[in-house]
């Protein structure tokens, strides 16, 4: 995915980038409606095309961004609609007009943000989904399968896998390894060995024992994985 879409969809704006989108859909808003206002032969001033570009355009920014930033579809629906009602309240203020008219007149622009988030979403899960999918790839490099690896020792630019024959070395770092394996619930006991979470059977002060009775000395960095 490039780098524009991801900075779009899926992960928040800072807030100078908010502004910065704020002011870059306002000036451009403003010079469209200034240039279609003259050639309709009613020149607007960049003023009111401002003024328009303000309550039309950069709420639904803000909107989007606070949705991004929400968990769920309930809770991004609901911003949605508080946007909507309140922009459609302003509006009467402004206008005079009833708020079922600006509510009708704010539909189009809720239903983009209502797709830009669901675009988000799809989004999220190809990036997920491809995630899991190079990461089951490369398990499947190993000489062994995950599930019949107890634990991993570092030895030197190898690993040892160890399961229930004798250990298997494999070019990989301890800290690769780690990486590759941390979704499959091994977890780090020691900068040069990594277990799985499922074999522990007992930690007493810096030691750990195995189901098997294999033990571990436990780093003092690693222990809070254990607690």
């Amino acid at each position: 995915m490039s780098d524009s879409l991801d900075r779009i969809f899926i992960h928040p704006l800072t807030a100078s980038q908010v502004l910065l989108a704020a002011l870059t859909l306002t000036l451009a808003s403003s010079l469209y409606c200034v240039i279609y206002t003259t050639l309709a032969g009613r020149g607007e001033p960049l003023v009111e095309g401002i003024i328009w570009a303000g309550l039309n355009i950069v709420p639904w920014l803000i909107c989007f961004e606070i949705a991004k930033r929400l968990g769920s579809w309930p809770m991004q629906l609901g911003i949605l609609v508080v946007f909507a009602t309140g922009m459609s309240f302003l509006d009467t203020l402004i206008s005079s007009s009833t708020i079922m008219f600006e509510l009708t007149r704010r539909l189009p622009g809720a239903f983009i943000i209502a797709g830009m988030l669901a675009l988000s979403w799809i989004l999220k899960r190809f990036v997920s989904d491809r995630a899991v999918a190079k990461k089951l790839v490369s398990t499947n490099e190993l000489p062994l399968l995950v599930d019949q690896i107890g634990w991993v020792v570092a030895a030197g630019n190898y690993v040892e896998l160890h399961g229930s024959g004798p250990p298997i070395l494999h070019r990989m770092s301890i800290s690769a390894m780690e990486s590759l394996l941390s979704a499959h619930d091994f977890i780090r006991v020691h900068r040069s060995v990594l277990v799985r979470r499922q074999t522990i059977k007992d930690l007493t002060g810096n030691i750990l024992t195995l189901n098997n009775g294999q033990t571990f000395k436990v780093g003092n960095r690693y222990r809070w994985a254990l607690q």
